[in-house]
């Protein structure tokens, strides 16, 4: 299965992209760890908390369509910095308010649109743009598996912060540890030839349009809202 990953310039490329998502996606995931210490500083509630992690979930998944439209018409390098960023800044800001609207602004939009733009969708494009179609699959199961992984590896030691350091050093060593995406994206979008141009480029409309007419394509989504129904 993992025969066509043994190329450098395959393996790396595939590396990197499951680093950065290990990376945006062990951040977003382990924010439940500070639900109860920012709730006992501020004294927001759980409500105001969870309202602003919720408008997060959202924003994570709607601004990823929209990111992957970006990085086709201008490159995933712009697209994966300024996500970097954004979840930094994001990040690094949650300590700063006070207030149940600086919360969902920090947390729930800036935090979000970083990670979200620098999640599946545009990983999995930029890889497969620099990878022979034979190694597509193997590749989008590693970078797939590395979004798990880093919940494996950030929750852990985010927690481990916490108790030593307190909940706000943690979120700061969080944001930048969120930078050393940074790295990994030239490894990602370096200058590389296409492995297959896509003949068919008709744009994100005429794309929709070809997707809501598949059947398989409206199954999956199926399944995957039934996913975040019972999650909400």
């Amino acid at each position: 299965m993992f025969r066509s990953l043994r190329s450098p310039d395959v393996l790396i490329t595939t590396l990197a992209a499951a680093g950065i998502l290990m990376i945006t996606m062990g951040t977003r995931q382990s924010l439940g760890l500070f639900v109860s210490p920012i709730n006992s500083a501020t004294g927001l509630g759980i409500a105001a908390i969870s309202l602003a992690m919720a408008i997060g979930q959202l924003t994570w998944g709607a601004i990823q369509p929209l990111a992957g439209a970006v990085a086709d018409r201008h490159g995933p390098r712009p697209v994966l910095l300024a996500a970097i960023v954004l979840l930094a800044l994001g990040t690094a800001a949650i300590p700063l308010v006070d207030s149940a609207f600086g919360l969902t602004i920090a947390m729930g939009l800036v935090m979000q649109l970083g990670a979200g733009a620098a999640s599946f969708s545009v990983l999995i494009g930029a890889a497969a743009q620099r990878l022979p179609a034979e190694a597509r699959g193997s590749a989008s199961g590693v970078i797939n598996a590395g979004g798990s992984f880093g919940q494996f590896v950030f929750a852990p030691l985010l927690q481990k912060l916490i108790q030593t350091f307190g909940w706000i050093n943690a979120l700061w060593a969080m944001a930048l540890m969120s930078l050393a995406a940074l790295p990994l994206v030239g490894k990602l979008t370096r200058a590389a030839p296409r492995a297959e141009q896509h003949a068919d480029d008709h744009g994100i409309g005429r794309a929709i349009g070809d997707a809501m007419r598949d059947r398989s394509y409206l199954l999956l989504h199926l399944g995957f809202f039934t996913c975040g129904f019972h999650i909400a």
